[in-house]
């Protein structure tokens, strides 16, 4: 259904992925996805994962463009990467990092942040399955190296949302969670899809966003589906 799932499907070879935050980029400003959009001239605004208490800090290791914001690390078995040091390394990649640790990713990557896992690669839910639902805003990655951004207004057990990530034709490899519930929020900045959002409004201030931003030889739009 319309506004159910919602998924864009960017290449990173036309457009920038970045990672704002409270910390580096707000100025005492507090935004939702929308005022991100506007203010920044972003694209597509999603949250870049869960933060603590005092509404500023990212839960997990953090570090944008070679400088560590967040220094902390926790037990979190997914980090997204952007920006590689060597041009023969993906410019975006979900690690496992059970399997590539955080060190290295840290070494290969100039923006690299730590967040829940969904689906090992290659496509293994790793939740079992739970009573507990929320609607959810989640991050994958394709077997082309595209970053899936993905918001779905149903409240779905993480089990059960990995499971139709998994089924659908989107060749899903990797997935990190990103946000859950009331502030899982994504905006699209399009004037033919103004509104086409995770819910009906933009919701309430983010500290931390995945930012999508067009490269001067990108397309007008990102692909979605």
């Amino acid at each position: 259904a319309k506004g159910d799932l919602i998924v864009l499907r960017v290449d990173p070879g036309k457009w920038d992925l970045e990672v704002m935050t409270a910390a580096r980029d707000r100025d005492g400003v507090d935004r939702n996805v929308r005022q991100w959009c506007a203010d920044f001239g972003l694209s597509v605004a999603i949250n870049a994962g869960m933060f603590q208490e005092d509404n500023t800090t990212h839960e997990g290791f953090c570090q944008i463009d070679g400088e560590v914001v967040i220094r902390y690390a926790n037990n979190y078995k997914s980090a997204m990467a952007m920006g590689p040091v060597d041009p023969a390394d993906p410019p975006f990649r979900i690690f496992d990092l059970d399997e590539v640790p955080l060190k290295e990713v840290r070494a290969r990557y100039g923006t690299v942040l730590q967040n829940l896992r969904l689906i090992k690669r290659p496509r293994q839910n790793r939740w079992e399955p739970g009573k507990e639902r929320w609607r959810e805003c989640a991050l994958g990655e394709d077997s082309a190296g595209r970053a899936l951004l993905l918001a779905c207004n149903t409240a779905w057990s993480m089990a059960e949302f990995n499971d139709i990530l998994l089924a659908l034709p989107l060749d899903i490899q990797a997935a990190q969670h990103l946000e859950g519930s009331a502030t899982a929020r994504l905006w699209l900045d399009h004037p033919d899809l103004e509104g086409w959002i995770q819910s009906s409004f933009a919701g309430p201030p983010l500290p931390n966003v995945l930012a999508v931003v067009p490269t001067a030889e990108g397309p007008p739009e990102p692909t979605s589906r």
